[in-house]
């Protein structure tokens, strides 16, 4: 095996490897599809490293997007080689912000970047559901006049911002400061501007909000979901999470998955039909970690990963 970068010619065994694997690594596969491995200009785009066989299938895929972030997919195995992790910290495109996917992979990440003991804004195990469109159960009220779904963009831009921000301290840890404010309005550009966000009306206001934070033809990645605390426990979000999927359903969208830790979004989302089938981490570092620190001095067994990281 060898445990490399990855590149343009690399784009279809890593768009099928990830496709086999497809409810644990649709950021993955959404910007793979986007962005492509080498458009580097791209905001999507990224560092992508792979566990290469001699005939180029592809078995384990770590990436790190322009915010940091790093996203693992191990596929059938139950954690990402050494090899692959000592390809990856010595090109790294960011310092480290978080690192998503499968739970246990993950967390064995972390533990292989000598990060299990640091600082994190959240570090959650959730609970991965998935439901087959073709069985959504629609809420009974979902097709009422009373009930309208209407981009986002037709909502006022400081209610999204509002929103936005408090989902970010509220599901995702995050702390309210001013860099805060400048991270959610260029996600919002970006989800306006991809018209993957909705708002749920009624009585002509704005009461709830949903989006895909990945999108593919055949499958959506739902989230963020949010309802301020003064119109919770209504129904909203059930019935906006319903009219969205059943949009893409009509579109040719045959799978949609998600992850919560909450347990009243769980029942909200059970109700819709979606079952378990696993758990996902989202490990969001309190600080975002130096390369230059933590690449020989923090990794366990580093001298170890990089001799092991061409050959297997």
């Amino acid at each position: 095996m060898q445990y490399r970068k990855l590149h343009d010619a690399d784009f279809d065994a890593a768009n099928a490897f990830l496709a086999n694997h497809a409810a644990t690594c649709m950021v993955l596969r959404g910007n793979l599809r986007t962005a492509g491995i080498e458009r580097r200009r791209h905001p999507l785009s990224g560092n992508w490293f792979g566990e290469v066989a001699p005939d180029g299938g592809i078995s384990a895929i770590v990436a790190q997007f322009g915010n940091g972030n790093v996203f693992v997919e191990a596929g059938d195995q139950k954690a990402i080689p050494k090899g692959l992790t000592a390809a990856f910290v010595a090109d790294p495109l960011k310092p480290v912000a978080g690192v998503f996917g499968d739970s246990d992979t993950a967390q064995d990440m972390l533990c292989q970047l000598g990060l299990e003991d640091a600082a994190y804004a959240i570090n959650a195990s959730d609970v991965l559901y998935e439901l087959d469109l073709s069985n959504l159960i629609v809420p009974q009220n979902a097709r009422a006049d009373d009930f309208q779904m209407v981009d986002a963009e037709k909502i006022d831009r400081n209610t999204l911002l509002r929103w936005l921000r408090a989902y970010e301290i509220e599901a995702l840890g995050a702390e309210d400061t001013p860099s805060l404010d400048s991270k959610i309005a260029s996600r919002l550009v970006h989800a306006l501007d991809a018209r993957t966000m909705w708002g749920l009306i009624v009585d002509g206001k704005a009461v709830s909000l949903s989006g895909f934070n990945a999108t593919l033809p055949d499958m959506v990645q739902v989230g963020p979901v949010w309802t301020p605390p003064e119109e919770r426990s209504n129904g909203y979000a059930r019935i906006l999470v319903a009219k969205t999927l059943l949009a893409v359903r009509a579109r040719g969208v045959r799978r949609a998955i998600l992850s919560t830790d909450s347990e009243a979004a769980a029942k909200a989302y059970e109700a819709l039909g979606f079952k378990k089938i696993g758990r996902y981490r989202l490990a969001l570092l309190a600080v975002h970690q130096d390369w230059a620190t933590i690449r020989t001095a923090e990794i366990p067994g580093y001298a170890e990963m990089q001799s092991e990281s061409m050959v297997d």
